[in-house]
């Protein structure tokens, strides 16, 4: 209910709840496009800071998803060395055959690849660029190869495996470089933490960004808020509009961060797959999918009403009405 009561020439009108509510909502539309259309009219100042948001954005999350895509092994591998046994007879013997049955049927080993001599000859002369060298042999000189990857790769437990495998008749010798892997996982951990703090570092750097480019706007629209706070508007009215246009760069930055990050992800697709087949790996970089991309977009949004929040908290309350 809404009443009027008069008092002289003077009026004074009390709203409803319901009155108040419609207010807000039509409020918060009204900004929704107005702040986003005041940042449009400098279009290339709007594309500048756009731009150095997505940047900051753009690179740890770039990181951290090829490192989170390096390290997913319980559904594929990438670069994972495996136990190379090489083969003391050759690989259509009933020996060999024998032995790659005993091997499928431990419970260690997760996977067994036979190598034929001819396949490694194939592979060897690709690779090495000897295809002349090797053909003047009479006879194929390597031996056929076991490629076997075990369900763990700690040190102890590949230990144990090796021995188990050496027992068994039709090996000649057996490769596996643990220390290798070891610098292996410890340089991805080392990488993943250098990338943790540079992207805690960035998303301060977005917060800093917002908060500068608004605290601009707020003091060139200082005598705009001394008015409204002058007839009677709250700091929640007056704050509501740099809200709005930290929602804006926020999600605008990140909207060129997914950009960068695509388009980066699709450039370096294609050497990553080379690297990987050269390990037999069918490991290849993706790109964003839909939950990831709504959740840089969450992100970037965030960042900006946070940084909004923090620089209008901190110049609002300096502007009061003389």
């Amino acid at each position: 209910m809404s009443g009027r009561q008069e008092s002289g020439g003077a009026s004074q009108r009390s709203l409803s709840q319901q009155d108040r509510i419609r207010a807000w909502a039509r409020h918060h539309r009204q900004l929704f496009a107005s702040t986003l259309s005041a940042l449009l009219r400098d279009w290339l100042g709007l594309a500048t800071t756009w731009l150095v948001i997505g940047i900051a954005l753009s690179l740890p999350v770039l990181m951290l998803v090829g490192l989170r895509q390096v390290g997913e092994t319980d559904h594929r591998q990438v670069i994972e060395p495996a136990i190379s046994v090489y083969l003391s007879t050759p690989s259509d013997s009933l020996i060999a055959q024998r032995l790659v049955s005993s091997l499928r049927q431990m419970p260690e080993i997760r996977q067994v690849t036979l190598i034929t001599e001819n396949e490694a000859l194939a592979e060897f002369s690709e690779r090495s660029g000897f295809f002349d060298v090797l053909n003047a042999f009479s006879e194929n000189p390597l031996p056929a190869v076991l490629e076997v990857r075990p369900l763990s790769t700690e040190g102890a437990a590949m230990k144990l495996l090796i021995q188990k495998i050496d027992a068994l008749e039709g090996i000649d010798s057996i490769s596996f470089d643990a220390a290798w892997r070891q610098r292996l996982t410890s340089v991805l951990a080392i990488i993943e933490r250098i990338t943790l703090a540079l992207g805690v570092l960035f998303l301060c750097g977005v917060v800093l960004i917002v908060g500068n480019t608004l605290r601009l706007t707020i003091e060139n629209r200082r005598h705009e808020i001394e008015v409204i706070k002058l007839v009677g508007g709250t700091d929640a009215y007056v704050r509501r509009p740099f809200l709005y246009r930290g929602f804006w760069l926020g999600i605008g930055g990140a909207v060129m961060a997914w950009a960068m990050i695509q388009s980066s992800l699709l450039y370096l697709s294609v050497p990553v797959e080379t690297l990987a087949r050269s390990y037999r790996s069918d490991f290849a970089l993706e790109v964003l999918g839909i939950q990831e991309s709504l959740t840089l977009l969450a992100l970037g949004a965030g960042l900006g009403i946070v940084g909004s929040m923090v620089s209008v908290r901190r110049h609002l309350a300096k502007i009061q009405p003389n």
